[in-house]
């Protein structure tokens, strides 16, 4: 803006009367605000509303990111969470002014010596204060009044709020599904463009770096020679399986698994980064005796698995058979639980005689609708219990599952137990 075109003291004191106010009422600083141009608009500034967290994030200089492909909807990250990003209008438009003065800095002698809000407050406003005083002289007394220019950024007629959400991990899997480690006899037959490093994996889930943490050890994702690869079935079976025999071969008690002899057994025969991991994935420290840490294998996690591979195989078995089968396959001292099934398998006690079949959640579709629906077609009535394993990862703290059934299902009595079934019965 040329300065001919610029506010006069006169042109401010002419404003100040069409407004119908009184100069006595305001500071000796007037502030005119202009707006850039066409060629001076700057169109890569958006507002956000941050909660304390975030503020926090930012004054300690962390580092936010925003995470997203073209079909998704973003997100924010911190080192470990995950926000939401939702679009909001305002009723009225939000101006972007740096360095605006506020309140008891706009007093004439605050404004000349320091052009800014620094300051000490109390002083601040007793001079403010001052200038309201001295503003009570005649117009015609008053000097020029001392009027600061300050530029527009832009307008904002939207700004973006920031809710904390759960990670979006479901791709992860799709991301390692197809570079499945098999065994070093079909890593021929393995696409290596589609071997992914932690970073590659960062860049494209909607998580916080602790978040990816947790899920990689979550789903068992191993780093082979700097790639992150799951593992095939079969494969993994295969290397549990070598882990668990060693048990009977070494007359190991279950609470004293030798980790030294683990690893030095079947190094010929299992890569070394996978037999760590799958030591560490079913293991956990028990006791220590003469300074040797010993380890137990976890019973619960090595149950459900050998009961996934007698449910592998397509179809319904009779219950009674499969109880014992799977009592059958596991170590000697390790005890299953009709319990542990669940999130695995459906179990039909209203059949004769008694089913079993495999249903895990993983194979499940990831919309929740989706979800209910196929739910609800594989069994009509549920009990929270039974449903619960297949449901609960979109649970939250404001959403628990019984609140998720009552959104999606609805309730209703049978034999006394309270079941659910499809929202809309045909």
């Amino acid at each position: 803006m040329e300065t001919s075109e610029e506010r006069t003291s006169d042109d401010v004191r002419k404003v100040i009367k069409t407004a119908k106010l009184h100069e006595s009422e305001l500071t000796e600083t007037t502030q005119v605000l202009r707006f850039p141009g066409p060629d001076q608009q700057n169109h890569n500034l958006r507002l956000m509303l941050l909660d304390d967290n975030l503020l926090k994030e930012i004054e300690a200089g962390n580092q936010l990111i925003f995470k997203g492909d073209t079909d998704e909807n973003a997100v924010l990250c911190t080192s470990n969470k995950t926000y939401d990003i939702k679009e909001a209008e305002t009723s009225n438009s939000l101006l972007l002014v740096p360095d605006l003065l506020f309140a008891a800095s706009t007093g004439l002698d605050e404004t000349n010596a320091n052009n800014s809000m620094e300051g000490d407050s109390d002083s601040s406003f007793e001079r403010s204060n001052t200038s309201l005083n001295k503003s009570a002289e005649c117009d015609e007394e008053k000097p020029p009044r001392n009027i600061v220019f300050k530029d527009i950024l832009d307008t904002f007629f939207t700004y973006y709020e920031l809710k904390p959400c759960k990670p979006r991990l479901s791709k992860l899997r799709k991301l390692l599904e197809p570079t499945k480690y098999r065994g070093s006899e079909l890593e021929y037959s393995v696409d290596k463009s589609k071997l992914l490093t932690y970073d590659e994996i960062f860049d494209q889930v909607q998580s916080s770096r602790e978040e990816l943490d947790d899920e990689l050890v979550k789903i068992q994702a191993i780093r082979i020679d700097d790639h992150y690869r799951l593992l095939e079935f079969d494969y993994e079976f295969r290397v549990l399986s070598y882990l668990l025999d060693l048990i009977d071969e070494n007359s190991w008690s279950l609470d004293k698994i030798s980790k030294e002899v683990t690893l030095e057994s079947l190094k010929d025969l299992v890569p070394e980064s996978i037999l760590k991991a799958m030591f560490t994935f079913y293991s956990e420290e028990s006791v220590v005796e003469d300074g040797v840490q010993y380890y137990r294998y976890k019973e619960n996690k090595v149950c459900r698995f050998l009961a996934r591979v007698l449910l592998k195989s397509a179809g319904k078995f009779n219950l009674i058979e499969f109880l014992q089968a799977w009592r059958d396959s596991v170590p000697e001292g390790m005890t299953t639980d009709e319990s542990l099934l669940a999130g695995i398998a459906l179990v039909d006690k209203t059949s004769t005689p008694q089913v079993v079949w495999g249903f895990s959640e993983n194979d499940l579709p990831e919309d929740i609708n989706q979800r209910f629906k196929v739910l609800f077609q594989t069994k009509p009535k549920w009990t929270v219990n039974e449903i619960s394993p297949y449901i609960e990862l979109y649970a939250t703290e404001k959403l628990n599952v019984n609140a998720l059934l009552t959104k999606h299902a609805r309730a209703s009595t049978q034999d006394g137990v309270r079941v659910f079934s499809a929202k809309h019965m045909k």
